[in-house]
């Protein structure tokens, strides 16, 4: 993955991290419901400011790989509650697929932070 592809791909992120904390933060429960998090308002519009106060960082940030950390970080959190969701006698198959979706994002983010460390180090060193 060369560099362009590196910081493509952190937009790509920032781009998702931006709408879907948009979208979380406005309409948390409506939102929460589609997502597959429960009738969990309160914790959706959480996360959905985590995302906007992510987003600049992740366009922005120098170094990026820090933000795309926290990215990472923060995906586990929503992980950690699908799967709690999933456990409960109303869950359904929404939220254990979300869960498994969450733990795959977490590992194409946690492996963009380190691609982007490296980089960043790399150039810092040139």
């Amino acid at each position: 993955m060369t560099r362009l592809d590196v910081d493509r791909a952190t937009d790509v992120v920032g781009s998702v991290t931006f709408a879907m904390g948009a979208a979380l933060t406005v309409a948390p429960r409506r939102t929460a419901r589609w997502l597959g998090l429960g009738d969990h308002a309160r914790f959706a519009r959480g996360i959905g400011v985590a995302d906007l106060v992510l987003a600049p960082g992740l366009f922005r940030g120098r170094p990026r790989w820090p933000w795309v950390a926290a990215r990472t970080a923060l995906n586990l959190v929503i992980a950690r509650h699908y799967f709690n969701e999933s456990r409960q006698p109303s869950g359904d198959s929404t939220a254990r697929y979300g869960a498994m979706g969450m733990l795959a994002l977490t590992a194409v983010d946690g492996a963009l932070a380190l691609r982007l460390r490296r980089s960043e180090q790399a150039t810092r060193s040139s």
